[in-house]
């Protein structure tokens, strides 16, 4: 069986002082080694994505901004806010504030395309379940589906449909 204290010959001797003082100065040489390494190994880090985004702020030239998500001359219509009930359960209601971003295609009439897209919303929602609007999956189907409407409605004259609010109660 091993011995887990020291003998009293080998404390006598001062062995095991020896052992521990070699121990502990061993222990703090790995430590500041160790610091060291990590602090050489940070500065290097650091220059490098310095140096690496120094190189692609020169590639890029000044006079380039963002690039915009749509163009120019689109232009955003607010549609009237709908209130319809949901196909189940019967006495759940929603509420749709959206707005549309129109092409730079020739509309005829605006007031009138806006108003075949509300009936269009109002049509749809009234086929919806509350299943299907719940949680943030929902809500994206419901997003894709709307824009598909609108979009085949005008005939590619609305580019997006822009839901702001929607309440079920």
């Amino acid at each position: 069986m091993a011995r887990l204290l020291p003998s009293p010959a080998l404390r006598a001797r001062g062995g095991f002082t020896e052992s521990r003082g070699s121990f502990w100065l061993s222990f703090f040489v790995l430590t500041l080694i160790s610091a060291a390494t990590g602090a050489l190994l940070a500065t290097q880090l650091v220059q490098f994505t310095r140096d690496q985004i120094a190189r692609e702020t020169q590639t890029i030239p000044a006079s380039q901004g963002p690039v915009p998500l749509y163009v120019e001359n689109a232009r955003l219509r607010q549609l009237e806010p709908l209130v319809t009930n949901l196909a189940a359960p019967r006495d759940a209601w929603v509420r749709v504030q959206a707005s549309v971003i129109l092409s730079d295609q020739p509309v005829e009439d605006i007031g009138i395309l806006t108003g075949h897209i509300e009936e269009d919303i109002l049509a749809y929602l009234r086929t919806v379940t509350i299943s299907h609007l719940e949680g943030p999956v929902g809500l994206q189907h419901l997003r894709e589906d709307l824009n598909e409407r609108a979009i085949a409605r005008s005939r590619g004259a609305v580019r997006e449909v822009i839901l702001e609010s929607l309440v079920i109660q």
